[in-house]
């Protein structure tokens, strides 16, 4: 290459210095196809130890270059309309004045000093109440408004969009255009508690599993809120498997778990430890000096990368 020719990167950089986007600009200097944003929802039974799962991974891709957001739930609405109820309990009117929701926040946990790469977090509102019509028989009405207009306002911004709800087990029709399932494991099923045998110190081991044996019974115990209420399909774009504890198998024996994941049609995305996190505030998003550590970041990377892959493998539309 001749000393002074721009490379790819250089001339993005050059164009998102004069307002352009860098990775749209990236991609027409590389002769790329451009992917439209993401809008991803994790779906998972209980998140309250999933949060640094999710942040890391977002970080992970900011780090690479992408512009993230985590779009978080501010309140649950039915925590706020309660709040409502409760404070017109002692009024003398029966008219009930709804909660007033919180003003929306924004702010930057990570941007790369000489790159693209941008992490933000913004919470807000994803529907409220609105005054009810005869034929709802006094129940108050649910506007999603509030959540489709900040995801409309975040598709011109970001490569990605992570929507972070308050109850993360009901899929996100309406908004997201891809979906990926976190199964949270406290108990890795090796061995079946039913069954034992006398082990060589007269003390009894259940039976062990098969690596076959051993993911069907991850799907059963692990998966099952998917096939609960309200019994709609819901296409999957992977599985992450998060263990509270250190795993008692090697990795040839994940490997098999995976093979037959896929086999189910459950794309394999990685294993995720907890490690010693337990006693971190629950249901928290990792602060923002880990989402800047790289000893943080680095252990996200892996399945980062290949969720990144899948999605970009598969045709985005809303779900």
């Amino acid at each position: 290459m001749p000393k002074n020719q721009s490379t790819a990167a250089q001339a993005a950089r050059r164009a998102s210095r004069s307002g352009a986007k860098y990775t749209e600009a990236l991609r027409v200097a590389t002769g790329a196809t451009p992917h439209a944003p993401h809008v991803l929802r994790f779906l998972a039974e209980r998140s309250g130890n999933l949060y640094h799962l999710v942040g890391g991974i977002a970080a992970a891709w900011a780090h690479s270059g992408q512009r993230v957001l985590l779009l978080e739930e501010a309140e649950d609405y039915w925590s706020w309309t309660m709040s409502g109820a409760r404070r017109g309990r002692g009024r003398r009117k029966k008219e009930i004045e709804p909660a007033t929701p919180p003003e929306p926040t924004t702010s930057t946990l990570w941007a790369s000093p000489d790159g693209p790469g941008l992490l933000t977090h913004h919470a807000c509102m994803w529907q409220v109440r609105r005054a009810s019509q005869e034929s709802d028989r006094g129940l108050p009405r649910t506007d999603r408004s509030p959540l489709v207009a900040a995801v409309a306002d975040a598709l011109v911004t970001y490569d990605v969009i992570v929507l972070v709800p308050k109850h993360w087990s009901y899929p996100d029709r309406e908004n997201a255009t891809a979906h990926v399932v976190i199964g949270e494991i406290d108990i890795f099923p090796d061995t079946d508690c039913r069954t034992a045998l006398p082990g060589p110190g007269g003390e009894e081991k259940g039976v062990p599993l098969s690596p076959e044996q051993s993911a069907a019974v991850l799907r059963e115990r692990c998966l099952g809120f998917l096939f609960g209420f309200p019994h709609l399909p819901i296409a999957l774009d992977g599985v992450i498997w998060q263990s509270n504890w250190e795993l008692p198998v090697d990795a040839d024996y994940l490997a098999g778990v995976d093979r037959d994941m896929d086999r189910a049609g459950l794309r394999p995305l990685g294993w995720s430890l907890t490690g010693q996190r337990r006693s971190d505030p629950h249901k928290q998003l990792p602060e923002a000096d880990q989402l800047k550590d790289p000893d943080f970041v680095q252990r996200y990377q892996p399945i980062a990368g290949r969720l990144r892959t899948a999605l970009d493998a598969r045709p985005v539309s809303r779900s």
